[in-house]
């Protein structure tokens, strides 16, 4: 029988940004904290009358970030994730800096995909400096007609082949299936709220370059439960994620020694209530105003391989905590509301990081809602969620339209031990106002 370790114990609570940033007492940062390095596409053809706005490759990306880390060698990767950002002015701009965006419902959001890279400094004592470089892999699923590869085949395809190097993450990335095909490196699309679109999934792998691993890659999914099937005017009620967590958590600790976690994920999965849910299934279709989503955590690990090297007998004890952008002015009738900048909340990573000497397993960004579906009732712990409606009439029909709804960006890392959850000012603001649209307190007009 395996014997899972206690958790690891962590000296204190690590403290607010206020007092980690020197506004208030300060405590000692005595970890080697967490930095997000973004590397963005160059547009390559400018949106016109014939033509379409055309970026660089996911590929070239990769290749800036590898000459990036030649050039500082004293950074280590620690999880690769790729990301997504709205484009504005005919798909001119990146929104980079802004936490909050809009998708408009009835009318085109230009989407631009970049790749984003949390890296650590390396220990003082951990010797002299290593250049590491990253490799990635894309492998979609096998169509031939209307059928499509399931991601136990996806799966069974990616460990035939061995990897040179590392792994150090394992993502699930939809990616558009439009009339010229599917490019799992192209870094630029177009959504259209009502429109029919059918997205396929990709598996992408990132590993740090070395010699061939033997190791074998694999997927573990938990699925919120439902705990309440709803009626006519009721949603579905579903597990929170610190449920779901928990059972992660619970996996990790039984597991063979050789199963090493890589990164945590969370998938969305387009879901309707009379059927079930299959996290296998490769594609999904955007065909209806009204959708329902349902948000699971997919784990990425790798079973080790005695050929490799010795393997690693430790258990890990999967911790987490959400990084919330702080919210100065609240959204309003006539107030798009204002917040923390991207680059500012990703700092307060950094610092938490730091201040509780954490132990980083991997990180993701998130985008959720604001004032709308499952976040308007459970926050950002929501694993439900859905979009809104209106209806428009004229004098002789009525129809349905999506809303405009607006999104933030949030960033989950994950910790080998359970760090004390310690909310700070920042990270409650914003939640506190999302939950209480579900009550009436937001803005109506009549």
């Amino acid at each position: 029988m395996m014997h899972a370790r206690a958790p690891p114990a962590y000296s204190d609570a690590p403290p607010d940004y206020g007092e980690a940033s020197g506004s208030g007492p300060a405590k000692p940062l005595t970890g080697i904290g967490l930095q997000a390095m973004d590397f963005l596409p160059r547009m390559t053809a400018e949106d016109g009358p014939s033509n379409r706005p055309e970026y660089e490759s996911f590929s070239l990306l990769v290749d800036r970030a590898n000459a990036f880390l030649r050039q500082n060698p004293h950074w280590t990767v620690s999880t690769c994730e790729s990301v997504e950002f709205r484009a504005f002015d005919r798909g001119r701009n990146i929104d980079t800096v802004g936490s909050v965006f809009t998708a408009y419902g009835e009318a085109n959001n230009r989407y631009i995909r970049g790749l984003r890279l949390w890296a650590q400094l390396r220990p003082p004592a951990s010797g002299p400096p290593v250049v590491e470089q990253i490799g990635y892999r894309n492998v979609l699923p096998e169509i031939r007609g209307d059928q499509v590869e399931r991601l136990d085949g996806v799966v069974h395809r990616i460990n035939s082949i061995p990897f040179q190097g590392r792994v150090i993450t394992v993502e699930t990335q939809p990616i558009k299936w439009g009339s010229s095909g599917l490019d799992p490196d192209r870094t630029i699309w177009t959504e259209r709220g009502s429109a029919r679109e059918t997205f396929v999934n990709l598996i992408r792998i990132f590993y740090i370059m070395g010699p061939v691993q033997h190791a074998e890659v694999g997927l573990a999914d938990f699925v919120p439960a439902m705990l309440d099937q709803g009626g006519a005017f009721s949603n579905p009620r579903m597990e929170t994620f610190p449920t779901v967590m928990q059972r992660v958590r619970q996996w990790l600790l039984s597991v063979p020694p050789n199963y090493r976690p890589v990164n945590v994920q969370t998938v969305m999965f387009r879901w309707s209530y009379n059927k079930g849910i299959d996290t296998k299934d490769m594609t999904y279709h955007e065909n209806k105003k009204h959708l329902n989503y349902l948000r699971y955590l997919r784990v990425g690990y790798i079973v080790e391989n005695p050929a490799d090297g010795p393997i690693s007998r430790s258990t890990i004890q999967l911790g987490s905590k959400l990084v919330v952008p702080g919210m100065s002015v609240e959204p309003g009738c006539c107030e798009d509301g204002a917040f923390e900048s991207q680059d500012s909340c990703r700092q307060r990573v950094d610092v938490w990081v730091k201040a509780a000497g954490a132990r980083v397993v991997s990180a993701e960004t998130l985008v959720m809602r604001i004032a709308g579906g499952g976040e308007s009732v459970y926050g950002f712990d929501a694993m439900h969620t859905w979009n809104d409606t209106h209806q428009t009439r004229s004098s002789n029909s009525s129809s349905t339209k999506r809303d405009d709804e607006r999104f933030v960006y949030l960033y989950r890392i994950y910790t080998d031990g359970i760090v004390p959850e310690r909310a700070t000012v920042e990270d409650m603001q914003l939640q506190d106002y999302t939950r209480r649209t579900d009550s009436g307190e937001g803005c109506t007009i009549l």
